[in-house]
């Protein structure tokens, strides 16, 4: 019989960071919550994460207050410094009022006003598979993460005033930043993370916080409180960036596959509105693009029946929770149509939190990918892996470094 222990060790593999989804099973069916050392639980089952992410005074984020009682070096580390002061890792109070101005720039009739300027970043990144364009095409075959995820980039270097022609080196400064939320400890000494946080700083400084009024609506709206510490500013300008690009942009690799699997989805979403969201809605819950959640617990506990002591980081697995067969029929099926069922409810899929600390920018990121994939099956009648994708070996966030794709256009 398989081992917990051997599980686990196949799923933090190399081969298992790229792929866990074959490892989740047994855990969400035999160890939905799992003691992986004394001072930490690995959380799988779809109730037990509920659970967690629902209680925020129970089960906090790890906050600096608790950093500095059990990691107190961490603030000497760029990286980490700029972590700890965005709004992943602040609890209620300190995470207001800039949650709220997020929320509120971000909510869901502000967000439907902002499509057309989505849409139009869109059409630019999908041109490639519609035969335009050189740099990303060769012979047919489309890299999709040197094209489509252009889309997520372009439309926050929009929303934050950046110039286009840096999209490439602010890529580059976010993904060695973010190697800083991996799973490990926050004092784990991580060099080119604590570069590319300096040079993010920098940038930010230099070209985001410009004086008015060359300053974006979303940038004055982040600046208007007079609570507004410069420091944190800086983390949640870059903490923003961060999330609406990598995220989503993963979530764009993910469809692109599922397309490349049933190239019949194509004419349905050119047309289909609502298939359209059901799509978009199964490919983040079938593989979303942030694997794992922390939250620490602030007092002697049990979940699941499992004790759980206080201070225990306690590791939610987005990936796993919408594989569990107790709230979604034959999870490990992608089912493009899922959500066009009346049995069915979107705000089951926790792949963006829940509660006090569910995605800001989750309506944002789910409206792109709709204009996203709209325009791409408006412009391909066909589209095929070219080889087999790779994906950064990483356990929280999954980030495709190569994703060829061969496409006929219409």
């Amino acid at each position: 019989m398989t081992s917990p222990h051997d599980i686990l060790l196949r799923l933090l593999s190399p081969e298992g960071r790229v792929d866990p989804y074959p490892h989740y099973r047994d855990l969400i069916e035999r160890w939905p919550v799992l003691p992986i050392t004394p001072g930490r639980l690995l959380v799988t089952g779809y109730q037990e994460c509920a659970d967690v992410l629902v209680n925020p005074k129970l089960f906090p984020v790890p906050d600096p207050h608790y950093a500095n009682r059990l990691w107190p070096t961490w603030h000497t580390f760029p990286s980490t410094d700029l972590l700890y002061r965005s709004l992943l890792f602040r609890n209620a109070p300190h995470n207001q009022p800039a949650r709220r101005l997020i929320a509120r720039f971000f909510a869901p009739g502000q967000v439907q006003r902002m499509r057309p300027m989505i849409t139009r970043h869109a059409e630019v990144g999908t041109a490639p598979f519609g035969g335009e364009g050189r740099e990303d095409r060769e012979d047919g075959v489309v890299d999709a993460t040197r094209s489509f995820t252009t889309i997520p980039h372009a439309v926050m270097g929009e929303l934050l005033g950046l110039p286009p022609h840096d999209s490439g080196q602010v890529a580059a400064w976010i993904d060695g930043f973010l190697e800083r939320n991996e799973l490990h400890p926050p004092d784990k000494p991580l060099t080119d993370a604590d570069e590319a946080a300096e040079r993010l700083v920098d940038y930010v400084m230099d070209t985001v916080l410009t004086e008015a009024p060359d300053r974006t609506p979303l940038v004055q709206t982040l600046m208007g409180h007079d609570e507004a510490d410069y420091r944190d500013l800086v983390g949640n300008l870059v903490f923003l960036l961060g999330a609406g690009t990598v995220t989503t942009g993963s979530l764009l690799g993910s469809g692109v596959r599922q397309l490349a699997v049933d190239n019949g989805l194509l004419p349905c979403l050119r047309e289909d509105d609502a298939l359209l969201r059901s799509f978009v809605q199964e490919t983040l819950r079938y593989d979303p693009p942030i694997q794992y959640g922390v939250r620490v617990a602030a007092q002697d506990t049990k979940l699941g029946g499992i004790p759980v002591a206080r201070d225990s980081v306690v590791l939610v697995c987005f990936g796993a929770l919408g594989r569990d067969p107790d709230r979604f029929a034959h999870p490990d099926v992608f089912a493009a149509d899922r959500f066009l069922a009346p049995e069915t409810e979107p705000r089951d899929i926790l792949s963006f939190g829940l509660g006090a600390h569910r995605c800001a920018g989750a309506v944002l990121a789910l409206v792109t990918a709709e204009a996203a994939f709209r325009q791409l099956a408006l412009r391909v009648d066909a589209i095929a892996e070219a080889g087999p994708p790779r994906r950064q070996a990483r356990a929280v966030i999954r980030r495709y470094t190569r994703l060829a794709v061969e496409v006929t256009p219409r």
